[in-house]
């Protein structure tokens, strides 16, 4: 794509998706954007088809791992069943390679389409956080705000801090902050943090947006005395008489948090997730995986355990 197509390929999108405003976000907002990652097939000088890879590095056991996201998967109805996009997708394959990225990401539904190029269905575990019927106690030595500007040097210290044990978060400079909270859920997102009512600083935080009428948490982190409070934050997002689902992070702490407040927390995951192998000579190193592992058990081994949580807030 260049710069001089960029409101014909909006207009594609609008017309698969019927949304626009997300995707200028995007173009207007995302530090990592670059026309040349939109791969566009053109019919009589109009787009008709586009693919976008969205770069990111993710900690995969530790390590910084180069990801290449795929999105923004587009044709127009007049030429579906042609083969564009699988087209689109084969080079967008190579230019990931190209690059050095040593895995790939997607979220769909449509399973086999994506399998039939590489990527493999692996569901991303959250909890359903449902409200206990009798309303919990206020904490008085607690504050619970909105986020503002000047506390994001507070929420990345608690992010990096939270995160690096795991498998799957991004790793975030300031730029992909400033750009990310601009794009990330809806314009309505609902960013909170918690503090002691006595002064010391945020201690844990919390973000949750609406799609389709329905609540869902987007990320949180926090610090080593903040459970009951990020507990609390988490509390404050359950609708009445619906569960919230909840990205999973293996914290024993926040689990007994959340049963003091009386929170019921039942398994669930997100199926929507599909991960490929680029870089099979990296993935077998990090995972310490043989020649003769499938891609399959491979990428069970390093995105598939309990350990890994990709936040939605970064999807794409």
């Amino acid at each position: 794509m260049r710069a001089s197509d960029r409101g014909a390929v909006l207009d594609l999108l609008e017309h698969a998706f019927g949304v626009r405003e997300l995707f200028e976000r995007y173009i207007a907002f995302d530090s990592a954007f670059a026309d040349s990652d939109v791969s566009v097939a053109f019919e009589n000088g109009r787009p008709v088809s586009c693919v976008q890879v969205f770069a990111k590095t993710i900690r995969l056991r530790r390590e910084a791992v180069s990801l290449g996201g795929i999105g923004s998967v587009a044709t127009h109805e007049s030429q579906r069943g042609k083969g564009l996009a699988s087209q689109l997708l084969r080079r967008a394959i190579e230019r990931m390679c190209a690059r050095g990225m040593a895995l790939s990401l997607l979220f769909t539904g449509r399973f086999a389409f994506y399998e039939a190029l590489g990527w493999e269905q692996i569901s991303m575990r959250l909890f359903k956080l449902r409200a206990p019927a009798a309303p919990v106690a206020a904490d008085d030595a607690l504050v619970v705000r909105p986020f503002r500007p000047e506390d994001l040097p507070a929420v990345a210290a608690l992010y990096d801090a939270y995160t690096e044990v795991l498998s799957g978060p991004t790793l975030r400079d300031e730029r992909y902050w400033a750009g990310q909270l601009r794009t990330a859920g809806t314009p309505g997102e609902d960013f909170r943090v918690a503090e002691p009512a006595a002064g010391g600083g945020v201690v844990a935080y919390a973000r949750a947006a609406s799609f389709s009428g329905r609540t869902r948490v987007l990320e949180y982190a926090r610090g080593p005395r903040g459970a009951a409070a990020l507990a609390r934050l988490l509390l404050g997002f359950a609708p009445a008489g619906h569960s919230l689902p909840v990205p999973l992070v293996r914290d024993a702490e926040l689990g007994e948090s959340l049963r003091a407040l009386g929170v019921e927390a039942a398994p669930g995951e997100d199926s929507s997730a599909m991960w490929r192998v680029l870089d099979r000579a990296t993935l077998d190193r990090i995972a310490g995986a043989g020649p003769g592992t499938s891609d399959r058990a491979l990428l069970e081994s390093l995105v598939g355990g309990p350990l890994v949580t990709y936040w939605p807030s970064d999807r794409f």
